[in-house]
């Protein structure tokens, strides 16, 4: 169990250098919001994957959080907020990263919350 805790703690560690990178480049008035909500999809992305390993629970390598959040769901991972609530930073993950989008479903504010609720939860259930 103790490789599980520390891979998970790796984890959580580089998710928030991600939860860095997303504030910093939140804040910038140049920055192209789908720049921002890359950081804030991989944030969570490890959020999610970190609670997985403390769990032991194995997953493949993806991108995809609602991939993520079925199978904490599938394990029986108790969640502290709608499953589906990190859906709309599904987009972030790749598609907006190559592709124009003329519109965004999300602001700022929203993905803030988003990222804070997913950090919170893990460090709740990793710890330090």
């Amino acid at each position: 169990m103790t490789l599980h805790i520390d891979i998970a703690r790796r984890l959580l560690a580089l998710a928030q250098r991600d939860i860095t990178s997303f504030r910093a480049l939140a804040t910038h008035p140049e920055v192209d919001i789908s720049a921002s909500g890359f950081f804030a999809q991989q944030a969570v992305e490890k959020c999610l994957k970190s609670v997985a390993e403390f769990h032991g629970i194995v997953f493949r390598k993806t991108h995809d959080v609602d991939e993520l959040v079925d199978l904490l769901l599938q394990h029986d991972v108790p969640m502290p907020f709608p499953a589906e609530q990190f859906s709309q930073l599904n987009p972030f993950a790749v598609i907006l990263r190559y592709e124009e989008t003329p519109f965004i479903r999300m602001s700022l504010d929203e993905m803030r919350e988003l990222v804070d609720l997913a950090y919170q939860w893990a460090l709740s259930v990793v710890g330090k």
